[in-house]
């Protein structure tokens, strides 16, 4: 969103003149009325909040929620539970509850939620918790009072001794909001929010009485040497962010002192704290803080004029999505304005706004303006805006998938060292993988091994020849199959399709380097599905099967970000060996990654569909290495229809979090999908859209079938996939194409569609003629209900309604659309592509920020990828994008890059995202 100057050389009418200088007005008026209310001693004047139907805290410019989200029950603190704050439409404040430890991490001990209340009445929210362990048990409220509220911790008994000094209400606030702005102790003491963290430390060792962690936990509590930094401030009153109007708070304890602490101390996606200490002796209001937000009176959110920032194509469609606040007297149309080549700005279209629809917190409205279709430089102004400039060309799409296969892709490449120009992205990674994970049940982040043994291997053993291939998967380190999978299936379509004969990169397997901006001959699409066929490939050979993945062997590790080179020694684990002792290409150092060997039905007939899908695309490439992939894929088939893969049987059936996440196409189509995120590195793999009853990664795996589903697994046929892509590989050799027939019927469903069923437009060469019309009808059936659902929210795609931001399911329509479209041109317009990719461009809520790291003219520019501790980002990475911070708030943060449900990007989405670039200016060619 981009405020018009108050001057400037781009005043160009006397209407666009008005407008700045009434928003020049209404700005000076506000900072009177602020003035004023603080020369008055108020702050933000004595409004009155009110619990709402929705049972939050609100009052205009500010709500409070209380625990309409719990902390999740396997990766704990998302920054995104207990009591947070909104001021001025910013989420600014999370977490507030009492813990243990100042700076606690995401696997830091929380307490139970036992119970919550909305007092309308008396406008006061109640949540009853305990930490049952050191029995000890308290009431959290929030109470309206004049000019804010009251947040105040009543126990029910005096706290326990053991606790004293331990227990404190905490308080977290965003860090990109306040770091470089200015505090305010007790009036006198000033102070500026650090942006480097850089406080003394002290060790806080664990409470005697302390719930047991998991072995994992206690490793990485020791190996930080449990170590707390000391506050920066300290005192009876604080003021955050004197110096920013949208931002300013003051907080004043009744009681004990406030202290503010710097959690990016302990870890880089930490926020400013600010805690209390409970009182020994005390229960009723031990700790009691009047929280006073300097609200600006009659505060309005500006508009968010949503759009694409790549732009359009003449001759179709150009809808912006304008979000409003409810209380904002909307004016009742919105111009374009040309972008002329000396500077200046023609209008050259005007036109109304639709009527605003309600959705959540905010108001919705479309701004249509298709009949501009002049090529060219265009802006949008609205309400006091202007969007950046964006244009309208016959080639806006033809560039938004390029940095996503080979930048995100090839930086994500592991077992290689990947360099661009002058810049490193890494070093070879992972020479020394792996070692068969010598730990049976649940690790960390949802990994789970189901055996001690397999095959001629034993936990602890290191299993040759895995040090191949492959891409890492998110904003960590690990080889998840599913995303693997998915990426070359993504891949190999794209080149299939759209004859993707793009290349830029040079790819070198066996001198295990890879160069970006030097074309080798070579279409990248294929040098990409090679790589990853090498890592599936040694798992047949040197497993016998698929697997789970490949994983940190602990939390250290783990949560290292930068060089995946610097993650380990490169050399083989030999337990005969010290510490520090090195034998040739030997150490006696155990950072050798695991390997999760755990199989079931989803990775092992994907794993096939993966390897025939290869085939296809490396013939002609590296006939080999084709020849390879299609036999083992045939022996693999073979082997598992005469011994059927099983689920593991070692622990009960797991289920994702609410709205786990998910990326990438076709592994939804096969129902290849994996757990909710973690903290270092969220294992999404495959489609936003698929259903979360069974994941069969990480702490999903599920021992027997879905609940109603049956053994196949998402209803039927587990081996559609698989024998859909034999079936092509092999040009209609059988079994294959008689299974292929087998399944048809039940694949095109309306259930199916969604899912897997739109596939079968590729497996139509391969069957009866009749098959094209019965297909037709099941789309029909199919694109009828798709319709109801689509127009039931303002941007026309699936909503984020999970605990992951769902750009991933949005991709997946814009895919699946596409072949629908190509196939039943008549039944399946170009408009859902093409709103699907839009939306992903920036035509989506809170702002318009393209989700494509890089792609458009404004676009997220901080992700949660494996530099984000440098606050930046790797080009062409696709952010989930924004959620609904419960009950009602949506969010995605443009500068902070930490919060991995917003902002982490993986593998499978950056391949799925290039079928749906290609299919867009494939759409965009073929109306030429």
């Amino acid at each position: 969103m981009y405020v018009i100057p108050c001057s400037g050389k781009d005043a160009v009418s006397s209407q666009s003149m008005f407008t700045r200088i009434r928003v020049c007005l209404a700005f000076v008026l506000m900072l009177c009325l602020t003035l004023a209310a603080r020369l008055c001693g108020g702050s933000g004047a004595d409004f009155v909040m009110k619990v709402t139907d929705k049972n939050y805290l609100d009052t205009q410019g500010f709500s409070v929620f209380l625990y309409d989200s719990t902390y999740h029950p396997v990766f704990v603190d998302q920054k995104n539970t207990a009591m947070e704050m909104i001021l001025h439409g910013q989420r600014i404040a999370t977490n507030g509850d009492v813990r243990l430890v100042p700076t606690p991490e995401q696997w830091d001990l929380v307490a139970t939620l036992k119970d919550r209340h909305a007092d309308k009445a008396n406008n006061r929210l109640t949540a009853e918790l305990a930490f049952p362990t050191f029995d000890f048990s308290y009431k959290l409220e929030v109470a309206a009072e004049p000019g804010g509220v009251t947040v105040s911790i009543n126990l029910d008994q005096p706290l326990p001794e053991k606790l004293a000094g331990r227990a404190g209400f905490n308080l977290e606030f965003l860090p990109s909001i306040y770091m470089g702005k200015a505090y305010l102790v007790d009036g006198t003491k000033a102070g500026i929010f650090p942006r480097t963290p850089n406080d003394p430390m002290t060790k806080v060792l664990p409470l005697p009485d302390e719930p047991k962690k998991a072995y994992y936990l206690e490793d990485w509590d020791k190996a930080k040497g449990y170590m707390q930094p000391l506050p920066f401030a300290e005192g009876k009153s604080i003021t955050l962010g004197v110096d920013d109007a949208l931002a300013r708070v003051n907080v004043v304890s009744d009681t004990v002192n406030l202290m503010l602490f710097d959690g990016r101390d302990r870890a880089p996606n930490g926020w400013f704290v600010l805690r209390s200490l409970i009182p020994s002796g005390k229960t009723t209001g031990a700790i009691v803080w009047h929280i006073r937000p300097d609200v600006i009176p009659n505060w309005i959110r500006p508009p968010v004029i949503a759009h694409s920032q790549v732009g359009y194509a003449p001759g179709f469609a150009k809808v912006a999505v304008l979000e409003l606040d409810p209380k904002y007297d909307a004016p009742k149309a919105a111009k374009v304005m040309r972008l002329m080549e000396d500077g200046s700005y023609k209008q050259v279209f005007e036109g109304p706004i639709t009527h605003g629809t309600p959705w959540l917190r905010y108001v919705y409205s479309k701004f249509d303006f298709s009949s501009v279709n002049d090529p060219g430089l265009y802006v949008i102004e609205y309400g006091g805006q202007r969007t950046a400039s964006f244009p309208i060309s016959q080639d806006a799409y033809a560039n938004i998938w390029q940095d996503s296969l080979d930048h995100h892709l090839a930086a994500q490449m592991d077992h290689v060292s990947v360099r661009e120009g002058y810049r490193m992205w890494h070093g070879v990674s992972h020479l020394d993988d792996g070692r068969m994970a010598p730990v049976v049940g649940e690790q960390f982040d949802g990994w789970n091994q189901a055996t001690a043994t397999d095959g001629k291997y034993k936990g602890g053993d290191h299993i040759p020849g895995m040090n191949v291939g492959g891409w890492y998967d998110a904003g960590d380190f690990d080889l998840e199959e599913p995303a693997q999978l998915s990426v070359i299936q993504s891949l190999a379509l794209a080149y299939r399709e759209f004859n993707l004969r793009y290349d830029e990169l040079t790819v070198d397997e066996a001198a295990r380097e890879v160069e970006m901006h030097r074309p080798d001959g070579v279409p990248d699409t294929v040098q990409q599905v090679k790589h990853g066929a090498l890592l599936i490939l040694a798992q047949f050979h040197n497993i016998g099967h698929a697997i789970r993945g490949t994983h940190e062997p602990d939390l250290r590790q783990y949560t290292q970000v930068g060089d995946g080179a610097s993650k380990t020694d490169s050399r083989i684990y030999d337990p005969k060996l010290g510490p520090n002792e090195v034998k040739g290409d030997y150490s006696g150092r155990p950072d050798d990654r695991w390997i999760f060997t755990t199989n079931n039905p989803f990775f092992q007939w994907n794993a096939i569909a993966a390897l025939a899908a290869a085939a296809d695309t490396l013939k002609g490439w590296d006939d080999a290495l084709a020849k390879e992939c299609l036999t083992t894929a045939i022996k693999a088939w073979n082997d598992t229809k005469a011994h059927p893969t099983e689920y593991p049987t070692e622990r009960p059936l797991g289920g994702p979090a609410a709205g786990a996440p998910a990326v990438g196409v076709l592994a939804a189509s096969q129902g290849v999908v994996t757990g909710a995120p973690g903290s270092q590195g969220a294992r999404p793999a495959s489609s936003a859209g698929a259903p979360t009853t069974a994941m069969p990664g990480a702490a999903n795996t599920p021992t027997t079938p879905p609940p109603g589903l049956g053994r196949g697994g998402f209803g039927v046929g587990l081996d559609w996939a698989a024998a859909l892509e034999l079936t092509i590989a092999t040009h209609g050799a059988e079994p294959y194409k008689s299974r292929v027939r087998e399944l048809f019927p039940q694949i095109i469903t309306a259930e199916q569609m969604e899912r897997r069923g739109w596939t079968a437009v590729r497996a139509l060469p391969y069957l009866d003629a009749n098959a094209k019309e019965q297909m037709r009808e099941a789309v029909k059936t199919y694109k009828a209900d798709l319709d109801k659902r689509l127009n039931s929210t303002p941007f026309g795609v699936p909503p984020s309604l999970g605990t992951w931001g769902g750009s991933g399911v949005v991709v997946d329509m814009a895919v699946r659309m596409y072949f629908l479209h190509k196939t039943f041109p008549d039944l399946v317009g170009p408009e859902y592509t093409l709103r699907a990719v839009n939306y992903i461009l920036g035509t989506h809520p809170v702002s318009s920020t393209s989700y494509v790291a890089g792609v458009g003219t404004v676009s997220k520019t901080m992700t949660y990828s494996n530099n984000r501790a440098d606050n930046s980002y790797i080009p062409g990475a696709v952010i989930p994008g924004y959620i609904i911070i419960k009950p009602d708030f949506p969010e995605c943060i443009d500068d902070f890059g930490f919060l991995w449900f917003e902002d982490e990007a993986v593998v499978a989405g950056s391949a799925s995202w290039v079928v749906a670039g290609n299919g867009a200016d494939a759409i965009i060619k073929e109306s030429k």
